[in-house]
């Protein structure tokens, strides 16, 4: 009998830290899609929806009393003899939520594992370039925490998982609590998980575009999960609960799993679609450049550098 080994609970700081290493280097390949949205905020490089002191000239008006003279048109003045002020655009900081799923079903598998931590320090570090302003959570179930950035991508998070999941075998697998998430309006909403979980999609897809949000699914899978090529006695381990489920995969069993799987996606994007949401599966096996430019660029999640 077959038997697949029941995974960690939880992924190794030292390999988060290493994808982090790499995440660098990719983040000068590849950017968030940021300049798709107007921004209000902070002073930054991306153009936002007020008005401000950058160099790129947007409109004029008349002087009133109090305005600042340096902004007069002088040249304007010259030939009507009326002030009026230059108005510029206001160049500010994006927004970024991040939400890293961190559910038993993003390790069952060693590769899996890896290209989940290098597309949260992908993200962070795309952030963190763009010189937004990122907030980072981790969800698993129910359970919802803040984790700084920095310490996301060194690692420095897994104290923050409750007690009891650190040597108990985590609850029966829940949808993410996505309404939790203090979504800060207007923000770009990037959520990294392997949609792995019962229920509507809905709901967590109208989270994401809530507030005038755009959201951003960026899901790891593997072909251990896609296409397993199961055959004959098979001792399964659900890697959330702990449980075992000795089985006999036979032809038409696999076809129903890799149909209902499927259909699962299929679920998702139909959702995504109807909310404005992009989902980009990415794939475990090839490198993370060419992973990307398999469905992530071709629909939007990333871009290339120019």
């Amino acid at each position: 009998m077959t038997e697949i080994p029941h995974p960690p609970t939880l992924p190794e700081a030292g390999m988060v830290r290493e994808a982090h290493a790499r995440a660098r280097a990719w983040s000068g390949l590849f950017r968030l899609p940021l300049r798709q949205q107007s921004w209000r905020g902070m002073a930054g490089e991306y153009s936002g929806q007020g008005t401000g002191s950058s160099l790129d000239f947007q409109d004029h008006r008349a002087y009133a009393p109090g305005d600042d003279p340096r902004h007069i048109n002088w040249q304007a003045y010259a030939r009507t003899g009326n002030y009026s002020m230059k108005l510029f655009r206001e160049e500010v900081r994006p927004v970024i939520d991040l939400v890293w799923e961190v559910s038993a079903s993003m390790w069952f598998d060693p590769v899996k594992a890896r290209r989940s931590a290098e597309l949260m320090a992908f993200t962070v570090e795309g952030s963190l370039r763009a010189g937004a302003s990122p907030q980072v959570w981790l969800s698993r179930g129910p359970w919802l925490a803040p984790v700084p950035p920095e310490a996301a991508v060194a690692g420095q998070w897994t104290g923050l998982l409750p007690a009891e999941e650190s040597s108990a075998p985590a609850p029966p697998m829940t949808v993410p609590s996505m309404d939790r998430v203090p979504w800060r309006a207007k923000s770009l909403r990037i959520l990294i998980s392997d949609l792995l979980f019962p229920g509507s999609p809905e709901a967590l897809a109208g989270s994401l575009s809530s507030r005038q949000g755009r959201g951003l699914i960026l899901a790891p899978f593997c072909q251990a999960e896609a296409d397993p090529g199961w055959d004959g006695n098979i001792d399964f381990h659900d890697v959330e609960s702990g449980s075992r489920h000795p089985r006999r995969v036979e032809p038409g069993l696999l076809k129903r799993y890799t149909e209902a799987y499927g259909r699962h996606f299929e679920l998702w994007k139909t959702a995504c679609r109807r909310h404005g949401v992009v989902l980009a599966r990415v794939p475990a096996e090839p490198a993370f450049p060419q992973a990307l430019q398999l469905e992530a660029l071709p629909l939007g999640a990333v871009e290339p550098w120019a």
